[in-house]
């Protein structure tokens, strides 16, 4: 699976005591100088988010509603399943729309007739975290086999991201020192 990196990205400011630099002073703050440093860490992503769900209809809304509440049940036992927890798993959307027919015959009056309503539409979404990339195209493929007939998103992260943050500081910090240290030389 060909996955682009993620950057980690860290600026460090570093206050350098003005009895230590040249002369330099900004208008803004007298006696201090501010530099900064840049750091940077690029790590594959090891997790995805997926956001997918139901759509179901019904000729009332709780047709539709009970129809949705089975779909989703079986979609959620599936990824389960695949050993993903119930805190990786999290409603992310839910909505119950009436589906309107318009007449655009006008009535015998002459003024358009009112909208009726035809059936009941629910969409369910979940969020879904899959921390085993190499089953997230198996939970995909279960999913849709499964009644998810709206996929609306993947995106991939860093779980854990402490120990890149902490290099990306160190990295900046380092920057910041080695441009303070030029005027000191």
């Amino acid at each position: 699976m060909n996955i682009s990196k993620i950057f980690v990205i860290m600026a460090l400011a570093l206050v350098v005591n003005p009895a230590f630099a040249q002369e330099i002073r900004t208008s803004d703050t007298p006696g201090m100088i501010v530099i900064s440093g840049h750091g940077e860490v690029i790590a594959p992503p090891d997790q995805a988010i997926v956001t997918s769900g139901v759509i179901t209809q019904g000729a009332t809304a709780r047709e539709a509603l009970e129809a949705n509440t089975k779909a989703m049940a079986s979609l959620v036992n599936l990824i389960q399943s695949h050993g993903v927890l119930d805190k990786d798993i999290q409603t992310s959307g839910f909505n119950v729309q009436p589906q309107y027919v318009y007449d655009h015959k006008p009535a015998a009056d002459g003024y358009q007739r009112s909208p009726r309503i035809a059936a009941y539409q629910v969409s369910n979404d979940v969020s879904v975290r899959i921390k085993d990339l190499d089953s997230l195209g198996i939970i995909l493929d279960g999913m849709v086999r499964e009644g998810a007939n709206s996929i609306n998103g993947i995106s991939f992260s860093v779980g854990e991201t402490n120990d890149f943050l902490d290099d990306a500081r160190a990295q900046a910090f380092a920057d910041a020192k080695r441009k303070a240290d030029i005027g000191y030389s």
